[in-house]
């Protein structure tokens, strides 16, 4: 009988600097080389993917305001409800994905669904109706819907607990650095083929959308990798490369996919502590988005018809930039910190930083809306503080349903579903746009919110607590990576499949 390799993997605590700044720097070279072969490939493209999804997102207000109104007669609130039918089409497709997700390798379906939304976006460009924008838009919402969760679970399925974080903040660092880059890339596109081949500015932009959505979604089908569980030996990843990967996921109690559903199953997910505490915090997600958007609003309102601007067209567009830019720093600092000196621990940045937005907040509604620039300007940039931590809230949930690969999918779709439901109500009651920049309330009610936060990840940090000392005590528990590591003997597939299955990770 052939010899079982030796264990290569390593998820002890960093111990030095260099740890702590990329975990890879203290692993074994064979497990170093995978890991930059998975970074490469699931992070890259992840990432690219994120980036494009986020501009095709977007390209609607641009080619809106750059043309698209008047073409297609589009007044009154007929850009409200295309805008909205993009929303139902995000919303209904959330969970629907990530089922299938379970079900489907992922190299396929996600690629799938990038080639779905930039097929669409092509469509918009001869769109000549505002019915055909309408339907248009709730199909490019449905194909965007299952990207974002479906890149999280994928990245849950592959990193341990000190990886995690970092590689979640690098994805959603995407998002925060897209409006910077998209609106320079929509301008650009608008001014340079305008009128060229006989079609408007407004309508380039949804084709060049799509000529670089198009490469990306292609690239993915051949270099993104499937799960743990799915995965086969191709031209990047080698046999011994899935087989540390499943032997790096059986050690933290990741367990496969494979799990059947049937209606008690997803009924439990409703009734699960962690699926119903996680998405709670989601749904809450906008209230600690939408001071910040109140920034843009406030620079165009000291410009007064009649006398000259004080702040130009550009600084209007370019200050609201700072916001993103800090946001997206804050976001890798956290996440460093959590997975280093932290040693994967989320709840203390994570609480930390809800408790400065809830003095933001509190700032926002105490000082003159009106105030100088110096003492308003920087509450707008850092507001986003609580939703900088999206990625290790992401992470967290990952760690803490470990056991469950169906339940992990479920309730990343479950999160951002109700996320994008809230997002469509509270600007309109708390952030409405006629009241801009004079939303004293909707900060009011931020802060109240953001309140509300602490006490509901405090109570995840408890109930998880009390689970994994149960589970301590149960010897159920499966090896913490902060503590330990795997004796050297290797571990074959089926081995770590059934370890998957039976042992539970409960980190807090």
């Amino acid at each position: 009988m052939a010899e079982k390799p030796v264990s290569v993997t390593s998820s002890a605590p960093s111990r030095s600097w260099k740890g702590w700044l990329w975990d890879s720097a203290e692993v074994s070279k064979e497990e170093r080389r995978f890991l930059l072969k998975l970074d490469f490939t699931l992070l890259t493209f992840g990432t690219l993917g994120m980036l494009i999804k986020w501009i095709d997102t977007s390209n609607i207000t641009n080619a809106f305001v750059s043309g698209m109104k008047e073409d297609l007669d589009l007044y009154q609130n007929q850009y409200n409800y295309i805008v909205v039918s993009w929303t139902v089409g995000y919303i209904i497709g959330q969970w629907p994905s990530n089922f299938i997700l379970t079900r489907v390798r992922a190299h396929i379906w996600i690629p799938f669904l990038e080639i779905g939304w930039t097929i669409f976006t092509f469509a918009l460009a001869g769109a000549q109706s505002y019915s055909a924008m309408l339907g248009l838009r709730f199909v490019v919402g449905l194909f965007e819907a299952g990207y974002w969760p479906a890149l999280y679970y994928i990245l849950g399925s592959w990193y341990t607990k000190r990886e995690l974080g970092k590689r979640n903040g690098i994805l959603q660092s995407a998002v925060s650095i897209a409006p910077i880059f998209s609106g320079f890339l929509q301008a650009g596109i608008f001014s340079s083929l305008d009128g060229h081949a006989g079609l408007a500015g407004w309508r380039w932009l949804f084709i060049i959308n799509g000529v670089i959505s198009l490469p990306i979604a292609g690239l993915a089908f051949v270099c993104l990798p499937d799960t743990p569980s799915t995965a086969k030996a191709n031209w990047i990843f080698t046999e011994r490369d899935i087989e540390i990967a499943r032997e790096r996921m059986a050690k933290v109690g990741r367990a496969p996919e494979g799990k059947p559903y049937s209606a008690k199953v997803i009924l439990g997910y409703f009734t699960s502590w962690k699926t119903l505490l996680f998405t709670l915090i989601f749904t809450m997600q906008p209230f600690g988005s939408q001071p910040f958007t109140a920034f843009v609003f406030w620079l165009k309102a000291h410009n007064k018809a009649g006398k000259p601007p004080v702040y130009s067209v550009a600084q209007i567009n370019e200050y609201p930039t700072l916001g993103n830019a800090f946001t997206a720093v804050y976001s890798l600092i956290a996440v460093w910190v959590s997975d280093g000196p932290l040693r994967g621990r989320r709840w203390p940045i994570i609480i930390f930083s809800n408790l400065v937005a809830i003095v933001v907040f509190v700032l926002l509604v105490v000082t003159p809306v009106f105030g100088p620039f110096s003492q308003r300007a920087p509450l707008y940039i850092v507001s986003s503080i609580g939703g900088s931590c999206v990625p290790l809230t992401m992470a967290w949930m990952a760690e803490l349903i470990s056991d469950n690969a169906e339940q992990r999918a479920f309730t990343a779709a479950s999160m951002n579903t109700l996320q994008y439901t809230f997002s469509a109500w509270i600007p309109l009651v708390w952030f409405q746009q006629i009241h801009q920049p004079n939303v004293t309330p909707g900060n009011r009610a931020a802060a109240v919110v953001g309140g509300f936060n602490v006490i509901v990840f405090s109570t995840i940090a408890f109930l998880a607590h009390r689970e994994k000392l149960q589970k301590k005590r149960n010897n159920q528990l499966a090896v913490d990576s902060s503590e330990s590591v795997l004796p050297a003997a290797g571990i074959t597939q089926a081995d770590d499949k059934e370890v998957g299955q039976n042992v539970l990770e409960v980190r807090v």
